[in-house]
């Protein structure tokens, strides 16, 4: 009698739902670490990008104040510094806007774009800026010493990640420069216009969420305000 040899072909089902059930976990870590990996990028590049622009206000900030303070003495001069459309609303950018009078009131002002970003937030009408920027600033007359704090708010992010940004610079002191320039007048720094508080900044002017002001709740300083005014006369 011939003998028939038997022998084990294929996988049992245990086999194949085990494998299974393997692949759909690998499947799932390395999804996970992909995704971990691309929220880590978006992090830090948008960590990047709104430290470079919070650079940028802060600097033309700074150079139109020391230019501006700095001027001609022989008529009065009055200047303004604020954002216009900080919360970036749609069809807008945030502009860093000096304004320019002839005496303290304004008189006769005249609007200058120290920083329009618009060429690099451009968005579509019905969207957002990117970003949306916020500043605020302090004077220590005792020192003349100009603080300015930013705070950088991305539009686009689901986390609406905020970064802060806190700066200042030394004005030359106006008794010093009058004597040296052998001109007689007084030259006033002034802050006025809203306080950092959160309701300023959850404000339709600002836009900023509950979860927002959390994320900078130790920035909040009502001693900040949104306009800083420089006058001459």
């Amino acid at each position: 009698m011939k003998k028939i040899s038997r022998k084990k072909k294929g996988f049992t089902l245990v086999e194949m739902v085990l494998v299974l059930a393997i692949t759909v976990m690998l499947g799932g870590i390395i999804a996970g670490v992909c995704a971990a990996i691309s929220n880590s990028f978006i992090t830090t590049y948008n960590i990047d990008d709104s430290a470079d622009y919070a650079m940028l206000y802060a600097k033309g900030f700074e150079n139109s104040f020391l230019t501006y303070s700095q001027a001609t003495w022989e008529s009065k001069a009055y200047w303004k510094w604020e954002i216009v459309n900080p919360s970036g609303a749609p069809g807008t950018v945030p502009t860093l806007t000096a304004y320019a009078g002839s005496t303290a009131e304004g008189t006769g002002t005249t609007a200058y774009a120290v920083f329009d970003p618009t060429n690099l937030m451009t968005s579509p009408p019905s969207s957002k800026s990117k970003w949306a920027i916020s500043m605020f600033y302090k004077y220590d007359p005792e020192n003349c010493y100009v603080n300015y704090r930013i705070f950088v708010k991305d539009n686009y992010s689901n986390t609406n990640y905020v970064t802060r940004y806190d700066g200042g610079f030394w004005l030359p002191r106006f008794e010093d420069c009058a004597k040296y320039d052998n001109v007689e007048g007084t030259r006033t720094v002034e802050i006025n216009g809203e306080s950092l508080t959160a309701a300023t900044l959850k404000s339709a002017k600002y836009g900023f969420t509950d979860d927002d002001v959390a994320q900078i709740e130790n920035g909040i300083d009502p001693t900040y305000k949104d306009t800083i005014v420089f006058y001459y006369g």
